[in-house]
């Protein structure tokens, strides 16, 4: 599954470590790693084993790993 860009109101920005999101997107893992370590280059990142595609909201046959990425703006940053 690549990944699939979802609304950013529809998540939290504080499970991002955001006071503001721009942009979120999300993709089920299929990694052999620790799924603590995945980072991607320039977007905060977080994981969360769900039993619902996050996608389309249907249910999973047997719980499955996501993961969540997202840019936004943290409380101190200074806006333009």
């Amino acid at each position: 599954m690549s990944w699939i860009f979802i609304d950013p109101g529809s998540v939290d920005p504080r499970l991002f470590g955001l006071s503001e999101v721009y942009a979120v997107k999300v993709k089920k893992y299929e990694g052999q790693g620790d799924i603590r370590c995945f980072s991607l280059k320039g977007w905060k990142t977080f994981a969360d084993l769900m039993d619902t595609d996050p996608h389309t909201g249907r249910k999973l046959d047997c719980s499955r790993w996501f993961v969540f990425a997202a840019k936004g703006r943290r409380e101190n940053d200074v806006q333009p």
